[in-house]
């Protein structure tokens, strides 16, 4: 899937290191403000082969509330946030992301039950191409979805589905252009005894690029088709395996050149080493659109490690480091293959304090690296935060 969902990580690059502060299941209502300080050495992520790349200070703040209820078989939820970013030396930056998550959990029987969401997602991604260096790029991603499962036998479920996904920008001439697919999924899910599952889905998907200049190198529509299988596997108590395979295939309207197909998916971990320390890791392979005259796509495969150790039951030092390596492929008839390839480390560390159960402080250090064979394309960057957030 085309599905850009790293959005903790891209968050947390962009200065909101997201403060998750749990509610307990009876809270029906629940407000939140806060406050984020950071500096960041190199707010565009600029290359320093040309230019001296510029640092700033700035802040977010964030004000939301959150709705969970249930009535009978269903489940309403409902989470809105405002962040305004601030910025000292570039205040033409700043600006204001809304964002929201609304599900219904719905259920007519206990054999046949599903979700009715829809999301909406903008964060400065300030590792984004686009041909106005020296420039921040905001994307909104967006998703809405209809699905529904249904137990016919025992451990067989039948499962369905709508959708409807966008993605946008800020700037007009990015390279990952701004994207909109509509489609419909279906499959079968065998649930295990043992709370293990395995799960087949067909997608299919309809889409275009909006707001594109069309010419005789950029297709305005494309079709998507993807299987998908997916695992889950609680091996032990303490150890718990989530693996995620497809086959995807885009296929560009009048624009053969543009297609391209292959494997993506996620196999991810999570182990409980002792009562005090959790691990989360996994590799992950990765293919998405990147459209230039030399490229039409590029192809990656990362891996991450993100361990937590909590010495109090209000504290928990944090981290999480990500290696990838990105390959770009897919030159236009008559134009030379680029050949690029870049590869990206980025490291987290995090310090976490529940002052009261009301209020939380968080505070991190990180670094941000891309090596490029292509000139200008490399960047470094590292800096700080301290967040404040306030729940009632």
């Amino acid at each position: 899937m085309l599905l850009r969902k790293l959005l903790v990580l891209n968050l947390a690059l962009a200065g909101v290191m997201t403060l998750d502060v749990q509610a307990d299941e009876l809270d029906t209502f629940q407000f939140r403000a806060g406050q984020t300080w950071q500096y960041d050495s190199n707010v565009f992520r600029l290359s320093d082969a040309v230019i001296a790349p510029p640092s700033d200070h700035f802040g977010v703040t964030t004000i939301g509330a959150k709705i969970d209820k249930s009535y009978g078989l269903q489940r309403f939820e409902f989470d809105i946030n405002a962040n305004r970013y601030n910025y000292k030396n570039f205040s033409a930056l700043d600006f204001t992301a809304v964002n929201y998550a609304a599900a219904w959990r719905w259920s007519f029987t206990p054999a046949l039950y599903g979700n009715l969401t829809t999301d909406r997602q903008e964060y400065t991604d300030n590792t984004a191409n686009f041909q106005n260096p020296g420039q921040l790029n905001r994307r909104t991603d967006r998703l809405t979805l209809l699905d529904a499962e249904y137990a016919i036998d025992g451990p067989w479920r039948v499962l369905g589905g709508v959708f409807e996904r966008s993605s946008s920008n800020s700037q007009a001439l990015t390279f990952e252009g701004d994207s909109k697919v509509r489609g419909i999924e279906a499959g079968v899910k065998y649930v295990f005894a043992s709370d293990s599952s395995f799960a087949y889905r067909l997608k299919q998907g309809r889409g275009e690029y909006p707001n594109r200049v069309l010419s005789s190198t950029f297709a305005s529509d494309f079709k998507d088709r993807e299987h998908e299988f997916k695992l889950v596997w609680p091996i032990t108590g303490k150890t718990t395996i989530q693996s995620r395979l497809s086959y995807f295939d885009r296929a560009h309207d009048g624009l053969a050149a543009r297609d391209f197909s292959g494997f993506v998916g996620q196999l991810e971990a999570t182990w409980l080493a002792t009562g005090k320390t959790t691990v989360n890791g996994g590799v992950v392979r990765e293919l998405g659109d990147y459209q230039t005259n030399n490229i039409s796509y590029y192809q990656g495969n990362r891996f991450f490690i993100a361990p937590t150790w909590k010495p109090t039951e209000k504290t928990a030092l944090k981290f999480r480091y990500d290696h990838g390596v990105r390959n770009y492929k897919g030159p236009l008839t008559g134009f030379v293959a680029t050949n690029r390839r870049d590869t990206t480390d980025l490291a987290v560390l995090g310090f976490e304090w529940e002052v009261i159960r009301a209020v939380k402080v968080t505070t991190s250090v990180f670094t941000d690296r891309r090596k490029s064979n292509e000139f200008a394309a490399d960047y470094k960057s590292h800096g700080a935060n301290i967040s404040v957030l306030a729940s009632f």
